[in-house]
């Protein structure tokens, strides 16, 4: 059932009640939600403007064991906190909680007829659910067969994406892995399935793991641009608990499906480099430089390229390290260098020759490759910046 259908049944059943009705999935974030009807408290008002249910609201609910409930009941409202009663109607199936239909209430009076309704609408939704739910873990084991490099999977995965219609003949395409602290947290597990990561919605397979999400998505031509990826981040990481970081690595274009897990494996190394650069929450395989040489290497073949100069620099002096990669990243630019590191050109001068002491010499472009390669492999391995 697409979203405007599971909308009219809320809406619907808002008329029927009179009263304003929220659909929420199992991890209690919104899904659709109806009209005010000259109804609405404060919990009803944020979850509204933040397009979320927050941890403070899921907290408040803790104490009613929502995913242990089977039948309807009604939650008393809290004056002084601006809370109204509100009815919760459990949709599960077979011991499995699938969401809940909140309906706000004026008193803790409910109806027979007002039960009835909100019945009729879980079983509506119910079957939404299941069916939802269907398609999703096919979709996933499409996916996961796509592109694990397995020739057997990828034949079953080929004959199931000819079948569903999708990547038409003469369309590249590409694989975005997300992953992240925040992967961990089920809100922004199921917002992944609601995101537009492809500018058309039929452009794009989605799978689910514990581990990460994976998109496999197509356009019609050779430029897939990172706005549509870049903005369903962005409404993602809104989700996801402060403080959590969430990342996206994107393959590079290959010739079609067929070479699915070769834009993985490239992802899977992109997205290393995006947990590691603060100010790169999408990375992308064509453009990380150095790194795509670095990631595919082994830990300890990593660790063996460091040369001995540059471990020293940032186990000895570390400061002297960030002057080093400064150095090399603004091009040797010491007006630049010296405005980036907050220091006047006299300390970064005095700096430079504490470097050279390591027997390393930014003046020469060897010397820089040496210190830029060695501090991306250390990001790599962690032990640069240091813990």
């Amino acid at each position: 059932m697409d979203p405007a259908a599971r909308e009219r049944i809320v809406t619907r059943l808002a008329e029927e009640m009179g009263l304003p009705v929220v659909l929420e999935d199992a991890a209690q974030q919104p899904i659709a939600y109806s009209p005010h009807h000259d109804l609405t408290d404060a919990i009803r008002r944020e979850t509204i403007l933040r397009r979320s249910t927050s941890e403070v609201v899921v907290d408040h609910f803790r104490p009613y064991r929502l995913p242990e409930r089977d039948q309807p009941f009604v939650i008393p409202g809290d004056a002084a906190r601006d809370l109204l009663p509100r009815l919760c109607v459990p949709i599960r199936h077979q011991e499995v909680n699938l969401g809940y239909l909140w309906v706000l209430l004026r008193s803790m009076e409910v109806t027979e007829a007002q039960l009835e309704a909100a019945g009729d609408a879980r079983t509506s939704l119910l079957r939404s659910f299941l069916a939802e739910d269907r398609i999703r873990e096919s979709e996933t084991e499409t996916v996961l067969d796509l592109v694990s490099g397995d020739p057997e999977r990828g034949v079953t995965a080929l004959t199931d994406v000819e079948a569903r219609g999708s990547f038409p003949t003469g369309r590249r395409c590409r694989v975005l892995v997300c992953v992240g602290q925040a992967w961990e947290y089920p809100p922004v597990r199921t917002g992944f399935w609601g995101a537009g990561w492809a500018p058309a919605g039929q452009d794009q397979l989605r799978a689910v793991t514990e581990r990460e999400g994976i998109v496999v998505f197509t356009a019609g031509t050779d430029h897939l641009g990172t706005a549509p990826i870049v903005a369903a981040l962005a409404r993602l990481r809104a989700v996801a608990r402060e403080g959590e970081r969430l990342v996206v690595g994107v393959g590079s274009l290959v010739g079609g499906p067929t070479q699915a897990p070769r834009a993985y494996r490239q992802a899977r190394m992109a997205v290393r480099v995006a947990l590691i650069e603060p100010d790169l929450p999408v990375a992308s395989w064509d453009r990380l430089g150095t790194y795509r040489y670095l990631t595919q290497l082994p830990r300890e073949l990593l660790s063996d390229g460091v040369d001995g100069r540059v471990q020293r620099l940032v186990e000895e002096a570390p400061e002297l390290a960030v002057t080093a990669e400064a150095y090399v990243h603004q091009a040797g630019a010491i007006t630049t260098v010296a405005e980036a590191l907050h220091i006047h050109r006299t300390t970064l001068y005095y700096r430079l020759r504490a470097i050279a002491g390591f027997g390393l010499d930014l003046g020469r472009g060897e010397d820089r490759t040496v210190v830029d390669v060695g501090l991306q492999a250390l990001r790599l391995l962690g032990s640069w910046p240091a813990p």
